[in-house]
């Protein structure tokens, strides 16, 4: 089965978004990432049709991603934890292009 054109849309601006918060937490750029962040939360505010794995592990994303912006516990640790998760997410979201 094809995605629709909306649902392609979709999955290639969370694409983007989880690739640029991946790029901007390597470079600690807080600012830039709280843009993201904020980007973030407004795909999990909106009505979606993502499944149901893929949107749990955005959603652990924010969280992780609010603890390492606030600097609370060690920050190289969350990095790399926000840097795993991403990868999983990609990996998702290119899973699912093709169905």
């Amino acid at each position: 089965m094809k995605l629709s054109a909306e649902r392609r849309a979709q999955r290639l601006y969370v694409y983007g978004l989880v690739r640029s918060l991946s790029y901007v937490v390597r470079l600690n750029d807080i600012k830039t990432a709280q843009h993201f962040r904020a980007r973030l939360a407004w795909v999990l505010r909106r009505p979606h049709d993502l499944a149901k794995p893929l949107h749990g592990d955005l959603k652990e994303l924010f969280e992780i991603s609010g603890l390492w912006v606030r600097n609370v516990g060690e920050r190289h640790a969350l990095g790399l934890q926000i840097r795993q998760l991403i990868r999983r997410i990609v990996e998702r979201v290119k899973v699912g292009r093709g169905n």
